[in-house]
Parts: structure tokens; C-alpha cells; sequence
């Protein structure tokens, strides 16, 4: 029996390292979970976040104010039908364009097929329309967009842009009612 015991006494501080890893790796997995774009309206009262990362878009009385990021895009997180969707404002975009995974999600049609002209070459694209598009304050319908098999977030283009009043000033994009 004294053996046993002396055994066990051995075995505690392994023990005890193996739980400091354990707790180590939840904490740090909640935490980086929390940086994702998308968890900010998914989790819109969790405290944790919104002490540790500012979300990259203000609503105001006319639109919004968007944020750059670290490698100076203009993203953040919105809504397509009630989706979360992660969203990149493109200057370079005719349209909307968004991932088929989520135009499936969101109950979009697909629509008849196009060719897109895209940075990376021509690809095949679907023609949809969303009824609702959100962004911060910003409520969208009926949007016309096109959907592509490549992407992995939403491209905001013109034919959102052109609608609104756009500046861009020191690592900030306003968009906003004219």
C-alpha cells in the first residue's frame, strides 16, 4: 500500500501538467475563435469579445465606417437572408459576387450561367439576387449579384458602391447615404 502511494505522489505533477495543457489549449481555442469576423453578430453580447477585438464596422445615422484591416482591406461581417456571411469591399467588382456554399445556404436561386471576368481569368458564374443584404445599418434589396464556385467570403462591388457616398481616409472607408 505505501508503494501505491509513493506512485501516486510520483505521478501528480505530470498530472498536473497535463491539466495546465488542457486548460492552456480551451482557453487559447475560445480565444481565437473569438477573432473571427463572424462571431461578433453571431455573439453580439459575449464581453470577452468585445474587450479583446473591435469589431471593424461602426453603424451611424447615414451608413457605416469601416475599419482597415492589417493588410489594409476593407472586410467585416454581414447578413445575406439571415446568413452571416464574411464580406470584402472590392472597388474592382461590377457586382456582388458570393461563394455558392453560402448562395445555397441562403435559399439564393441559381440562375442562368455567365461568364465572370475576374483578376485570376474568366470563370462561370450563376446570376442570383439577393432579397436581403446587411451590412451594419446598411439593409440592401434585391440586390443582383453572381455566384462563384472559388470564393470564400462575399466581394461588395460597384453596384453596391455606387448607391451610397464612399471615402476613404486614414485606414477608414465611410459608406453612406448621399
Amino acid at each position: 500500500m505505501a508503494r501505491l502511494l509513493t506512485e501516486c505522489n510520483k505521478m501528480r505533477p505530470l498530472v498536473f501538467v497535463v491539466f495546465a495543457f488542457v486548460l492552456m489549449y480551451f482557453v487559447a481555442d475560445s480565444l481565437l475563435r473569438r477573432q473571427s469576423s463572424t462571431y461578433a453578430i453571431e455573439h453580439p453580447n459575449d464581453v470577452v469579445q468585445q474587450m479583446l477585438f473591435k469589431n471593424p464596422i461602426t453603424s451611424t445615422e447615414k451608413g457605416i465606417i469601416i475599419s482597415a484591416d492589417k493588410q489594409g482591406h476593407y472586410s467585416g461581417a454581414g447578413m445575406i437572408n439571415n446568413q452571416v456571411m464574411k464580406f470584402m469591399i472590392d472597388t474592382g467588382a461590377t457586382r456582388v459576387a458570393l461563394p455558392s456554399e453560402l448562395a445555397k445556404r441562403a435559399g439564393l436561386k441559381f440562375g442562368p450561367a455567365v461568364i465572370s471576368h475576374t483578376a485570376a481569368g474568366n470563370v462561370s458564374a450563376y446570376q442570383t439576387t439577393i432579397p436581403t443584404l446587411t451590412i451594419g445599418s446598411i439593409n440592401l434589396y434585391n440586390t443582383r449579384a453572381v455566384i462563384l464556385d472559388k470564393l470564400d467570403q462575399v466581394l461588395i462591388g460597384m453596384s453596391v458602391l455606387k448607391k451610397f457616398r464612399v471615402t476613404q481616409f486614414d485606414g477608414k472607408m465611410v459608406i453612406e447615404s448621399p
